[in-house]
């Protein structure tokens, strides 16, 4: 658009004119890139780039010469922008949001620390009071974790928060001590897949007998001539006929030629 309105419309304004597009410049790059709306710590020439990125060319005499005009007039209040949060409530309650997480993240950091150096504070007191580690040569014991001390339920998550960051051999030894935390507390062995149950052994297939054979045409047979008898066949006909069925009269009919081939009703 700046370049279309050069070409058609060629004017020249006192930079005087400019006054409130330069604070409008500097609230558009506020929402973008300052959203609490604090410029304290900008020096002159952080201020002649914010004009110089919306195409307001000045010097850094120039900026610092606006900086000042603006906390003169009253559009600046200590470096601020003034009645930032009052008008562009969405823009500080972000920044207060972001600022009570990070707050609420240190304090639970802190918290869980003064946690396991509490158990392990407690475990050297209860040491000392039953005299361990008075000997001259005492002996030797395993360092233990802190937080050996904690429910498995903890322990399970301060090991989920340190894999979040673990990597190699690290990652591998917590993982290792994940799985033994899980087996100790379920009291199952997690360590090895549990093998598979054998599966019998599969069985041969049944062969069926010339006999059987018969027998289970004439099931199939009897139902197709109970259900569909208009669907039997010249060779279905015959093995009722053989086994000594009487045909419904329909069914005569409809396979006479097939009966009266021979005198044997049934012919081989």
């Amino acid at each position: 658009m700046r370049v279309v309105l050069v070409k058609q419309i060629p004017r020249k304004v006192p930079f005087a004119d400019m006054s409130t597009t330069l604070f409008q410049a500097l609230m558009a790059y506020a929402a973008e890139n300052q959203i609490d709306g604090d410029f304290s710590d900008y020096n002159s020439q952080d201020v002649a780039g914010i004009f110089c990125a919306n195409s307001i060319e000045v010097s850094v005499g120039e900026a610092s010469i606006i900086w000042k005009a603006f906390d003169s007039v009253g559009l600046l209040e200590g470096g601020k922008i003034r009645s930032w949060a009052k008008f562009n409530r969405h823009f500080a309650d972000h920044e207060k949001i972001q600022k009570a997480k990070r707050r609420a993240g240190q304090l639970s950091r802190k918290k869980w620390e003064r946690e396991v150096l509490g158990a392990g504070l407690k475990s050297d007191s209860r040491a000392s009071k039953n005299g361990e580690g008075n000997s001259e040569n005492p002996a030797q014991k395993p360092v233990q974790n802190p937080s050996q001390k904690d429910s498995p339920s903890k322990q399970l998550w301060v090991l989920d928060q340190a894999l979040l960051t673990a990597r190699g051999q690290a990652k591998r030894d917590l993982l290792r001590q994940k799985q033994q935390l899980l087996s100790s507390a379920t009291g199952v062995d997690l360590s090895s897949p549990a093998p598979s149950p054998a599966l019998p052994p599969a069985k041969p297939p049944h062969k069926l007998s010339a006999a059987d054979r018969e027998r289970d045409l004439l099931t199939l047979v009897q139902s197709m001539l109970k259900d569909r008898p208009e669907a039997l066949s010249d060779y279905q006909v015959r093995a009722l006929v053989k086994a000594g069925y009487k045909l419904p009269p329909h069914v005569q009919s409809h396979f006479r030629k097939l009966l009266k081939e021979s005198d044997n009703p049934v012919p081989e």
